[in-house]
């Protein structure tokens, strides 16, 4: 079974680069924690218009604001209402359908060595126009993002079976295929290929 849709944006953060969140009210970015700025930057660097269906994927989450609230546990036996409620792996989406004031659905994906791949297939089995957005604070804070419309020009793609033998997609991969480097994503499930040129 094949199945196509058109890459319309993507974007990438590295390791180390500085997330941009200034189009965000200060009031409202100083409450952010690390991943959710890396979530605003990429998901903001890609979203041409609301999306109908929206998809985060993280292995590791909420890593430092969890820390936090385990270590404060452990010293008094309190947890703050606030870090709890943003600790989660739904806080940075949903923060953003809040900030975009779009009411469609958004998924949060965590899959351990398979969460890029897994958050790809939820994406793909929307079949609408969708923001996908991975993205880690561990290993200094890094991410990936794209925006699927095929009412917009852009990259042609196709999604097919992937190969149960293959290893998980990697970060490294993943950037190799979003920035044209490699025109075919292998994956355990789903490979995806881009046919731009071929149709």
């Amino acid at each position: 079974m094949k199945r196509h849709f058109t890459l319309a944006s993507h974007c990438v953060l590295k390791p180390g680069e500085i997330p941009d969140v200034s189009f965000v009210p200060p009031l409202v970015r100083r409450r952010f924690s690390p991943l959710q700025k890396i979530f605003f930057a990429l998901a903001n660097a890609v979203e041409k218009s609301p999306a109908e269906s929206s998809v985060f994927s993280s292995r590791d989450g909420e890593d430092t604001l969890t820390r936090r609230i385990v270590d404060e546990f452990h010293e008094d036996g309190s947890v703050s209402p606030h870090r709890f409620s943003t600790s989660v792996y739904n806080a940075a989406p949903g923060l953003w359908s809040v900030f975009t004031k779009n009411k469609s659905p958004y998924t949060a994906v965590a899959a351990g060595d398979d969460s890029i791949e897994c958050g790809l297939i939820e994406m793909f089995a929307a079949e609408n126009t969708g923001l996908y957005v991975y993205a880690e604070e561990t290993g200094g804070g890094y991410g990936a993002s794209f925006f699927l419309d095929d009412g917009l020009p852009g990259r042609r793609l196709e999604v097919t079976a992937g190969d149960a033998s293959r290893d998980p997609v990697s970060f490294s991969r993943f950037v190799d295929f979003l920035s044209g480097a490699t025109g075919v994503l292998e994956g355990r499930w789903i490979t995806v290929r881009d046919v731009t040129c071929a149709g």
